[in-house]
């Protein structure tokens, strides 16, 4: 048997300090708004409790057993069509759980049997139901698919077949399979080629390309995440006016990891200066972080002028004081 070790999940220290944050904060107010509260520190110190209670469950539970075990044979039989919607959520959401806080050591001679569950777990997303998942089920299969996301690869013959099943499950009935399996493909690592497909596909819509912005930003394949950056930069004029300024946003973010000089398309953008609600701000922030203010110190002076936004006039003021940008 295996020992896997038990890490801090950054999701429960995040969950505890957002928690405790606002509890301490509500508690420092009561005097002023006259409500009486519980102690903040003390509701912060139940909430850290109740997640390492909730920790524990998941780990001495027979999913966390079988887990830290590596019985993938006993896990396996946890879930299936043949199991309620109620006992497969509970699987795929323990599962969640316990990979998440958990470094799991699988030896070689337990590689074959890991990919036969990850197949498993693929197959019954993909598998033919009496009628549409909806609902709860659909929720299952989100969890599944998360269960997979856990993994640092997958089998090529699973993601082969992930592929192929995006292909032809083309029926309204099979829509949420159909993108639920769609969104594990852009999200694995190495990204295949359907999931690049897909991604590229989001990108071409004329009623919501941002949707594919997101999607990179999602991405766990670095490389090919920065190649498709690459790719929008280079398209980016092609993109309805009305996102540009948000998918300048994102590349001016990632400006390091592109080969062009995005610089050129802040010209773009100021030809949507007051119409645009967020070209003015896209057009500063680009100006900021490329370390271009004393070029367009005149169009930036303009636009603290002319802007209806407290924000946008704050930004473009910080920028005329400054002597050249951000370094």
């Amino acid at each position: 048997m295996n020992k896997a070790k038990v890490l801090v999940s950054g999701i429960v220290l995040t969950g505890l300090a957002g928690i405790g944050g606002y509890y301490l904060n509500k508690a420092r107010t009561s005097s002023k708004t006259g409500v009486v509260h519980h102690d903040g520190m003390e509701i912060f110190k139940a909430a850290q409790l109740n997640a390492g209670m909730q920790l524990k469950t998941h780990m001495d539970s027979p999913v966390g057993i079988a887990w830290k075990a590596n019985d993938f044979a006993k896990l396996s039989s946890m879930f299936g069509l043949q199991k309620s919607v109620a006992e497969n959520a509970s699987f795929f959401q323990a599962s969640i759980y316990v990979l998440d806080v958990t470094k799991m050591d699988w030896k070689p001679d337990e590689k074959k049997a890991l990919q036969e569950l990850q197949s498993s777990i693929a197959e019954y997303i993909m598998a033919k139901r009496e009628r549409p998942a909806l609902g709860p089920e659909a929720q299952a299969l989100s969890y599944a698919s998360k269960v997979l996301l856990k993994f640092d690869s997958l089998p090529e013959a699973v993601v082969k077949k992930m592929s192929d099943y995006y292909s032809v499950a083309t029926s309204e009935g099979l829509r949420n399979q159909r993108d639920i399996v769609g969104e594990t493909l852009m999200r694995i690592s190495p990204l295949p080629e359907k999931g690049l497909k897909i991604i590229r596909e989001k990108l071409r819509s004329k009623n919501d390309p941002y949707q594919g912005i997101v999607l990179i930003g999602q991405m766990r394949d670095a490389q090919a995440a920065a190649g498709l950056w690459n790719e929008v930069a280079v398209g980016f004029e092609s993109f309805p006016s009305r996102f540009q300024p948000m998918i300048f946003k994102q590349l001016v973010i990632r400006h390091s990891i592109i080969k062009s000089d995005i610089s050129g398309h802040l010209h773009q953008l100021l030809k949507y200066s007051g119409q645009v609600e967020e070209a003015d701000d896209a057009f500063l922030v680009g100006v900021r972080e490329l370390n271009m203010t004393d070029k367009y110190r005149s169009e930036i002076q303009r636009i603290s002028n002319q802007t209806r936004y407290a924000a946008t006039k704050t930004l473009a003021v910080s920028l005329l004081n400054s002597s050249g940008g951000a370094k």
